[in-house]
């Protein structure tokens, strides 16, 4: 509806710009030939050979621009010119005056915060729906009459529809604009997800949760470049640390709710509950999410100015450009670029993905940890959990400071180390920890050691992954830009991807080898990937300079 709204306005805007224009031409008929041809020579000075023009200056220049007076031939006739096919373009773009609507980044900040909770609503609501359903296997596949390993399932299908449907939502949003992609999808995603919860079978409901996930892409990939659209870098960098708690802690909250769920009511009510949240956030975004995609937003205004003026002089950034299937191709072939040319790519892609793998086999390792070892109920395995929820709030709490130490002793070093590279800090304090609290909660889930100790555990971990999560994700959007999209769309499909699998694979691990050796294989994972912050700290400018898609 706000989108329908801003369309509105700049049909109005174009509209009102005719109106102008035709107003004085009306007036200028009545002046005399002499005065015409006074002021055309005085507009002769204006260009409008290609350069680019913003929208005051476009309605100056119709303003201005008096009709010519009429050639004639030596008896008087009026000779009509033939159509001039080389018309110059006219590049139509925002007012630099800090105050045109078109360019999202002069809204209000109360305008822009309200947007951005909207999207914080819409990526934690659907990301809620990814982990539901993994605390309530047991009673879901007796129904069923399937294994609790193939139960699975319906969690990682969910993921591998994410990592597809990454590939190509963010061409369609750069050719469609933001708030489509946003809204259309997630209709779909609600239709799919009453069909999880009305599923007959187990055939049904792992064909649904597949195209839940396929519809949930949108919402789950493409976040990053509305923040973009809505605020500058600097803004960013304080926003990003709190906006980044939606995709973290959704999956790990849901699995919460779905283990007090399944000792009172029906398993069903996991995807009750996340119809339920997500169709309520979908109506407040169908009526209030604007457009966020400048681009998109002046393609309307030139298409306006086009209707209403009859001159089809004016263009913009987004016309003339690659077709959707060139820009589809593109992104298709891109990520694999990425992942096999880009070292920074290839180092933090790799550590996100561990950090993904962990938090999707926590979802079914627990169980084996808290509830074989110490007899805790469902609902009090999930408390685990909240332990991680509350380490990533404290995270986010602790990093202004990591950023203000380093900046006073910077200072007084003299060095004014002021290179993308500082924003891994967090990363670097962080990734020991990441290690530790893994290999902790591995050797003292023993039934002679108190399960405090595991909780405490948990809340290490949430401090540690949110931490590299965070500054991994801010570092990649700085150095990249406009290929920053890209370069996070394929750490999204390689991280849900290779999550996917793990979801499967977590609960034969922990049945052939027990949950100690399994979390010693995965901390074993977080030693390794430990110095990829280190070096890429040490070594990041070299690899900048080495890199085709990062300009400095």
């Amino acid at each position: 509806m706000q989108t329908l709204l801003q369309y509105r306005r700049e049909q109005q805007y174009a509209l009102q710009v005719q109106a102008r224009t035709d107003s004085l031409k009306r007036t200028l008929d009545l002046e005399s030939p002499s005065h015409l041809d006074e002021k055309h020579n005085s507009d002769s000075e204006l260009d409008l050979t290609g350069r680019e023009h913003s929208s005051a200056q476009l309605i100056d220049v119709e303003q201005q621009r008096p009709p010519l007076p009429p050639f004639r031939d030596s008896h008087g006739a009026i000779i009509k010119p033939m159509h001039d096919k080389t018309e110059a373009k006219i590049p139509v773009k925002c007012d630099d005056d800090g105050k045109d609507q078109a360019d999202p980044h002069n809204w209000s900040r109360t305008k822009r915060m309200w947007t951005t909770l909207l999207l914080f609503c819409l990526v934690f609501s659907q990301g809620w729906v990814s982990a539901c359903d993994s605390n309530v296997t047991k009673p879901s596949s007796k129904e069923f009459h399937v294994s609790q390993t193939s139960e699975t399932l319906a969690t990682a299908l969910f993921l591998l529809g994410i990592s597809i449907g990454s590939l190509i939502v963010g061409p369609l949003s750069e050719e469609l604009g933001r708030s489509p992609v946003y809204l259309v999808p997630s209709l779909l995603y609600l239709c799919f997800l009453l069909g999880d919860a009305l599923a007959p079978n187990f055939g049904a409901q792992i064909a649904f949760r597949f195209l839940s996930g396929l519809s949930a892409s949108s919402t789950l990939s493409i976040y990053g470049g509305s923040l973009a659209d809505l605020w500058n870098t600097e803004e960013r960098n304080k926003i990003w640390p709190w906006f980044a708690l939606s995709p973290l802690l959704s999956p790990i909250l849901s699995p919460v709710a779905g283990g007090w769920i399944t000792g009172h009511i029906s398993w069903r009510w996991v995807y009750w509950i996340g119809l339920i949240i997500s169709g309520f956030i979908f109506l407040v975004a169908f009526f209030f999410l604007p457009e966020t995609y400048s681009p998109m937003i002046i393609q309307w205004r030139a298409h306006h100015l086009r209707v209403a003026t009859g001159s089809d002089r004016y263009t913009c950034e987004l016309e003339g450009k690659e077709s959707l299937g060139q820009r589809l191709a593109h992104n298709l072939t891109r990520p694999a670029k990425f992942f096999t040319t880009e070292p920074i790519i290839m180092a933090l892609g790799f550590y996100l993905i561990v950090i993904y793998v962990v938090i999707f086999d926590f979802l079914n390792g627990f169980e084996f940890i808290f509830t074989d070892t110490w007899g805790l109920s469902d609902g009090d395995t999930a408390l685990a959990f909240l332990g991680i929820c509350l380490g990533a709030v404290i995270s986010v709490a602790l990093m202004p400071l990591v950023y203000k130490a380093h900046r006073k002793i910077s200072k007084s070093g003299g060095d004014g180390d002021d290179k993308p590279e500082a924003l891994l800090l967090p990363a670097m304090v962080a990734s020991p920890f990441f290690a530790i609290s893994i290999f902790w909660l591995a050797w003292t889930s023993y039934k002679s050691v108190s399960y405090w100790s595991a909780y405490i555990s948990t809340v290490l971990f949430g401090y540690s992954m949110t931490a590299i999560f965070v500054s991994s994700y801010s570092y990649i959007i700085n150095i990249y830009k406009t290929y920053s999209s890209s370069a996070l769309g394929s750490v999204t499909m390689a991280r849900y991807f290779v999550a996917a699998g793990m979801v499967v694979a977590a609960r034969p691990m922990y049945m052939g080898i027990g949950h100690h050796w399994a979390l010693s294989f995965l901390g074993c994972l977080g030693v390794i990937c430990l110095p990829v912050p280190w070096l890429i700290h040490a070594f990041g400018q070299k690899l900048r300079d080495k890199s085709q898609f990062i300009s400095n």
